[in-house]
């Protein structure tokens, strides 16, 4: 059974994973047309599985087991990934599920 501290500390490393993933976004983009189609078969596979871990994010926000902190950190992932969505349209990467809206 997870603690408290456990579930802290899983937040804040998604929140962490996803949002360097998320500012890479526009630098994997500039180098995109370089990559091999398994090198972009790997970034699919890897972005789709932080939009999953985004989703668990989001359960944890809406049942309030955030702290203050988490919880800016997490507005400001929204924004940032709200900002990045024509990128990851002209990469083809998933899109995320949640509503970056809050």
């Amino acid at each position: 059974m997870a603690t408290t501290a456990d579930l802290t500390r899983r937040i804040d490393v998604g929140l962490r994973e996803i949002g360097a993933e998320a500012d890479f976004l526009p630098e994997l983009a500039a180098g995109w047309a370089g990559e091999s189609a398994a090198e972009r078969d790997v970034w699919y596979l890897e972005w789709r599985e932080l939009v999953g871990r985004l989703e668990e994010l989001e359960r944890s926000y809406r049942a309030g087991a955030m702290t203050a902190e988490q919880r800016g950190r997490y507005r400001e992932l929204l924004e940032k990934l709200r900002a990045s969505l024509p990128l990851l349209e002209r990469l083809g990467l998933p899109s995320p599920t949640v509503s970056l809206v809050i």
